[in-house]
């Protein structure tokens, strides 16, 4: 009965990705685009298909879903809509390595590309565009929901007042969460739009910038440096779509709809000093002239976003930059890393093991957001700010068997596993398809946040 609970849920998903093609398979017939027409149109007949049958044949399925169903849930979720996703991006049955590849990059919001923008009509532009949104809105819907019930011994980052957690049956709010976090995602999505086109950016550009810089995406409508082609006003409302998207959304729908936050971080606060003071470092190393655009750059890859206003390269920015994406940004955001909270925490922990050792008998108590945080929460802080560079380490190993140079190997590995793919300042399409796979895998553990995706493993493998 659990496992028919949880085809309902998947099913659900696959038909509403299959529905969404529709207008994208229409916006290439009117291109005059075959080939990308009939992958919408494969993509719109397997969703609805596969997502019909599982729905109609499901119906009245009531059993609970425990914590097993529910991470079985996000793992089989994230592997199956962008297997369903990639039939558009298909120009070659040889290149289907890379269209799965864009696919899986676009909807867990990595951002990293083995195409060029001026080579993709604009009906897959815009798919690509409408797959890193969607990716946006599932991260944080598993987050208010799967995830802060599984976090009940942890700190509670992500538990907001938003929703009421169902211990019993954690499926019980998804349907709630999609709608009221959906809501405010979509209309902050569509002022972005409406801002970007105000301040003199293209409305198609504006479309998937949009939608792109809400989700933390990082995929751009056009190639190069962003501030070659994106006028100064559209960067700065770019910045606040990104900030929007890394900021704690389950207290910016409360503070909408309450006028008050029920609990301060230090989150946004902490992001616009890192950014400002990564920026500064960036400008010592580019030239003063560039602090505008280095800042930029910071803000973007602390968001795990990725946009860039310099040339790919290597040397000290693709490092610097990746490392600002291993803090990330809020809980109950779309972007990847360890999270600013608790980098925030191990700081305030560090600070405090180093009072005691001129207070040895002091009383040391820590708190995030004026609740008091348990030492068996701070281990699991600990842990995830350990599992990150450990399971980046892994991959970088695993391509060097593939022939990877070990610098690109690890810039690849760290900026997939942080679902921030642009900041690696590499060439994907020179990868080879064991690498793309590899890289694959390691977005989508990244975007479970390593440890969700090492437990959906193992209760795939178990009785319950």
């Amino acid at each position: 009965m659990r496992f028919l609970r949880l085809i309902r849920a998947l099913g659900f998903c696959w038909l509403a990705l299959g529905l969404s093609a529709v207008f994208f398979l229409f916006w290439a017939i009117t291109e005059g685009e075959a080939r990308t027409a009939q992958g919408f149109a494969m993509t719109f007949g397997a969703g609805v298909f596969l997502g019909g049958t599982s729905w109609i044949l499901t119906r009245g399925m009531t059993a609970p879903a425990r914590a097993s169903s529910a991470l079985r849930l996000a793992f089989f979720g994230w592997i199956t809509l962008p297997l369903l996703a990639a039939a558009p991006f298909i120009d070659d049955p040889k290149n289907i390595d890379k269209a799965l590849f864009e696919s899986f990059s676009a909807m867990t919001t990595t951002g990293a590309s083995v195409y060029r923008a001026e080579d993709l009509p604009h009906a897959l532009l815009a798919w690509r565009a409408w797959l890193q949104w969607l990716g946006g809105l599932g991260t944080l819907v598993l987050s208010v929901t799967i995830f802060a019930a599984l976090d009940a011994r942890g700190p509670g980052m992500r538990r907001t007042t938003m929703l009421t957690v169902e211990g019993q049956d954690l499926f019980t709010n998804l349907g709630r969460a999609t709608r009221r976090i959906g809501s405010y995602y979509a209309g902050a999505t569509i002022a972005g739009i409406a801002l970007l086109t105000l301040t003199g950016l293209p409305l198609f550009d504006a479309f998937c910038m949009a939608l792109s810089g809400i989700s933390t995406g990082g995929m751009a409508s056009q190639d190069g440096p962003i501030d070659t082609w994106m006028p100064g006003a559209s960067m700065v409302v770019l910045m606040l779509l990104m900030g929007m998207g890394a900021w704690n959304m389950g207290l910016q729908y409360e503070f909408l709809a309450r006028g008050r936050l029920s609990r301060h971080t230090p989150d946004l606060r902490m992001m616009a000093m890192i950014a400002i003071g990564a920026g500064g470092v960036l400008a010592v190393f580019e030239g003063w002239g560039h602090l505008p655009g280095g800042v930029f750059d910071a803000f973007s890859a602390l968001t795990t976003t990725g946009y860039l206003t310099h040339a790919p390269g290597s040397g000290f920015a693709p490092v610097f930059l990746i490392l600002l994406a291993f803090i990330g940004g809020s809980a109950v955001s779309t972007t990847g890393g360890i999270k600013i909270s608790r980098i925030a925490l191990l700081l305030k922990r560090t600070q405090q093991e180093l009072a005691l050792l001129t207070h040895p008998n002091a009383a040391v108590r820590t708190h995030l957001a004026g609740r008091l945080v348990s030492d068996e929460a701070l281990v699991s802080v600990w842990v995830y700010a350990l599992v990150f560079p450990g399971v980046a380490a892994i991959g970088t190993l695993l391509l060097g068997f593939s022939g990877a140079e070990f610098g690109e190997a690890w810039r690849a590995a760290s900026a997939s596993v942080l679902n921030a793919g642009p900041v690696s300042e590499i060439d994907y399409s020179q990868l080879s398809m064991s690498s793309l796979g590899l890289l694959s895998i390691l977005m989508i553990i990244g975007r479970m946040e390593v440890l969700a995706a090492a437990a959906a493993i193992f209760v795939i493998f178990s009785r319950d």
